[in-house]
């Protein structure tokens, strides 16, 4: 029993022998494969990376864009209501660290409940104009009023209700 144990186990050391000479390594081919696989998975992580960069600049601007629009609405809710449309309809406003501007409109064919609208268009690092106002000049250009409603129209917007009291 034990000469078999022996023979047994002289002949799996063998086996195991020959085996570590056939296992020698990867082939080209597969190299290449796992090359592809993780160049392709790389540049997904760096696409999306970059991508949540621009979005991560778009909300820090947003954030300051918005802190100007309420700042110029606190401005317009402090003024007298026979004033306001002399002194904010269709009058920009600058925004402070952002290359961009800031319109305030009032509408007034309701002569008891002004409707005031504030938009703010900016322009990103990547060059992209955020708002319908494409040069940055708080006033509508020719081909700017994409819906034709005669405002400048930006995703930054207020709209609001001002009532004579």
């Amino acid at each position: 029993m034990v000469k078999r144990h022996i023979y047994y186990m002289i002949n799996e050391m063998k086996n195991m022998k020959n085996k570590k000479q056939y296992i020698q390594g990867f082939t080209l081919m597969e190299l290449m494969v796992v090359t592809v696989i993780l160049i392709v998975a790389i540049g997904g992580i760096l696409a999306t990376y970059i991508q949540c960069l621009a979005i991560s600049e778009i909300s820090r601007n947003s954030t300051t864009a918005m802190i100007a629009a309420k700042s110029r609405l606190e401005d317009i809710k402090n003024a007298s209501f026979d004033q306001l449309v002399t002194k904010f309809n269709k009058v920009s406003f600058s925004i402070g660290d952002l290359n961009g501007i800031g319109v305030s409109y009032v509408d007034n064919t309701n002569l008891d409940l002004y409707k005031i609208t504030i938009s703010v268009c900016w322009q990103q690092r990547n060059g992209q104009i955020i708002g319908e106002d494409t040069n940055l000049n708080g006033q509508l250009d020719a081909g700017e009023d994409v819906n034709h409603n005669n405002i400048i129209d930006s995703p930054l917007q207020i709209v609001t209700y001002i009532y004579n009291r």
